[in-house]
């Protein structure tokens, strides 16, 4: 039966059975095999699933990194609150607040012993989580789920700090500020915010802070200035004065230090001479004074207390020209460790609280941060003093000191009939007359009066001087020698082993003295027999002239003798400039640096690119040549002094992420 459809169909198989029975069935598969028809859906095919799979590992991928990112920023940021939080408070806790807030709670990882480490002054936090995700379209290739994780470490170290407060106090900072108001008000304003900062960020007794006011000169505390070895010439101030190898290091020779190392005496440090460029005998407190001496000009040694420190600052005073070298030098020696025999004797004498006995600590105590913060408004300028070989320095000068007691009247009696007596000083008027005679008694206080010599005026030759009373015996041993020998005596070897013929020579004199409390002049012989003229005559002292220089300025001496010579010498040769004292700034400043200490420098309303500025710069730590430039230095205007100092004190705080 002829099962064919169609008339074509029963046709092409009539036509295949005959092919086939030609070819056989081996020939029929060859011939299927060489059709291409089909083929492109096959490839097609492949490609798709090929592209699902990529796509899958895209699109997973990408949520893995978002989840990721989502969960180390969680960490970081939980890491730090917990290891900035206040100190008693729980890490743990504040770590897990911020994994559940954020919806990851269940991520955190158990805490581990060592995880959490807080002391008064540090605190450190280590975290760590882990999660897993569903994979949508990597299923397909076999991964079912990804991982990730997350760890930090974050620390926050507040050191125990030391910091010293180096301020320009010049007379420039009575001037306005930018602001209107005076530089000297804006800073006290500003360095009072800065205490506040720093006390209020550390925990008790973990800050000390130490103010080392500087204009021409530094003045130390008296019970610092007990503590160091000095070569002490006269007792008017306490300032001191530094060759240059001394601003090469950061420290100071303490007596401590000489009394173990006998040898150390040649290191003794120099006292200042204190005198005025000008000013009238005994009046040396203007501008032009070498040394400023009121409480307001000295240093604030160590202290953790905020009222302290406050009201040193509001005491500060303000006069003299800039040696920022100087305020450099003492800043460095505060916090240098050989500073530590002061603090030692500070503490004996109750100035500072015995809980800061070790304070300044070694350079290597890695819990302590050391931190200069340096203001200055101006350049360096010129310092005036007398230089150590000027023959105005030493002893002999040409002032002396003349002691003497008041007399008092004890009684005045009837001549003839000393039985009546009328006793007090209410009966003085008695003794102008012949009848009354009168007997006097010295007073209890002492009184100086000063005569000085003019070295260049005689008014006779071989007159008695005013040596000493040992120097006068010996003179007068010579002289009966002398008459000896006159008189044809033989004792020339004593005469000679005595020393007379330089004796001799010594006590003579022939000068004019000028009497400054009386506006006079007396000639020497006078003057000489002041020990029997002079009622209640105690003693005469000849000065030195560090101690005479004390009392007058180069100046006035000249305009007593006629001399201008000192008054040259004080200014012409014995000066420090401005270009040294950058010099000297800059190596105790590298001198602070290379021992760790970390420096601030900020410039208050003073020229760009001038030279206050690149003295600054350069002190300033991260200072780099080759850009002119620190992040450490802050040049400021007016009332923005209050906020560099709050970003020093902000940076001196620093928290950092370790990890």
């Amino acid at each position: 039966m002829n099962d064919c459809k169609t008339q074509t169909m029963c046709a092409a198989a009539a036509a295949f059975d005959a092919e086939r029975k030609q070819l056989g069935f081996i020939g029929a598969l060859k011939k299927f095999r060489r059709e291409e028809d089909g083929a492109v859906m096959i490839m097609t095919l492949f490609i798709f699933l090929f592209m699902m799979v990529m796509a899958g590992i895209g699109i997973d991928t990408m949520r893995h990194e978002m989840n990721r990112a989502q969960l180390q920023a969680t960490m970081d940021a939980a890491v730090l609150a917990g290891a900035g939080a206040p100190f008693g408070e729980d890490p743990k806790a504040i770590v897990e607040d911020y994994f559940d807030k954020a919806g990851m709670g269940q991520y955190l990882d158990a805490f581990e012993d060592g995880d959490i480490v807080t002391t008064l002054n540090s605190s450190k936090v280590s975290a760590s989580a882990s999660m897993s995700m569903d994979t949508y379209l990597m299923k397909l290739s076999g991964v079912e789920t990804l991982h990730t994780a997350a760890a930090a470490t974050a620390q926050t170290r507040v050191p125990k700090l030391e910091i010293a407060l180096v301020l320009d106090v010049s007379n420039s900072m009575n001037n306005s500020g930018s602001n209107g108001v005076s530089k000297a008000d804006n800073l006290v304003v500003a360095a009072k915010d800065f205490v506040t900062t720093i006390m209020n960020s550390t925990d008790p007794g973990n800050a000390v802070i130490s103010i080392v006011p500087f204009s021409t000169s530094v003045a130390p505390s008296a019970e610092i200035y007990d503590a160091l070895l000095v070569d002490e010439k006269h007792v008017y101030s306490n300032c001191l004065v530094f060759d240059e190898d001394d601003y090469t290091s950061t420290a100071l020779v303490t007596d401590a230090l000489a009394a173990s190392t006998p040898d150390i005496t040649e290191e003794e440090i120099k006292q200042a001479i204190y005198t005025s460029r000008y000013g009238n005998f005994d009046a040396l407190n203007q501008s032009w004074r070498s040394c400023y001496t009121e409480d307001g000009f000295r240093i604030v040694p160590f202290s953790s207390s905020e009222a302290q420190l406050h009201t040193a600052i509001d005491g500060l005073l303000f006069d003299g020209n800039t040696t920022g070298s100087l305020g450099m030098k003492w800043g460095a020696a505060m916090l240098d460790p050989s500073f530590n025999d002061v603090s030692e004797s500070l503490i004996d004498a109750n100035v500072m609280d015995a809980s800061l006995s070790t304070v300044p600590v070694a350079y290597s105590e890695g819990d302590t941060m050391k931190v200069i913060v340096m203001m200055g408004d101006g350049m360096n300028t010129t310092t005036y003093f007398f230089e150590d070989d000027s023959p105005y320095r030493g002893p002999d000068s040409d002032l002396f000191k003349m002691e003497y007691t008041d007399q008092q009247l004890d009684y005045a009696y009837y001549v003839y009939n000393s039985n009546v007596r009328r006793y007090g000083s209410s009966f003085e008027y008695l003794c102008d007359y012949w009848w009354w005679e009168c007997v006097y008694e010295p007073s209890d206080v002492t009184k100086s009066a000063y005569f000085m010599r003019d070295p260049d005026s005689t008014w006779a030759d071989g007159l008695e001087t005013t040596a000493s009373e040992d120097d006068l015996a010996n003179a007068n041993a010579c002289e009966a020698l002398e008459a000896a020998l006159e008189a044809g005596g033989n004792n020339l070897q004593g005469y000679l082993s005595n020393g007379c013929d330089d004796v001799v020579d010594a006590v003579l004199d022939d000068y004019w003295y000028y009497n400054i409390d009386e506006g006079v002049w007396v000639n020497g012989t006078d003057f000489v027999e002041m020990d029997d003229t002079l009622d209640g005559f105690v003693n005469r002292q000849r000065l030195t002239w560090e101690q005479a220089w004390g009392m007058m300025s180069p100046d006035e001496y000249g305009d007593i003798t006629g001399i201008y010579d000192a008054h040259n010498e004080y200014v012409n040769n014995g000066y420090v400039n401005g270009s040294t004292k950058n010099q000297r700034m800059d190596q105790v400043c590298g001198a602070a640096k290379t021992n760790g200490v970390v420096i601030y420098t900020i410039g208050y309303e003073i020229s760009s690119g001038g030279t206050a500025e690149q003295s600054l710069k350069k002190c300033a730590s991260g200072y780099s040549a080759d850009t002119d430039s620190t992040p450490y230095y802050y040049p400021v205007d007016g009332l923005d002094i209050t906020t560099a100092f709050s970003s020093i004190a902000g940076n001196v705080q620093s928290l950092r992420l370790t990890q």
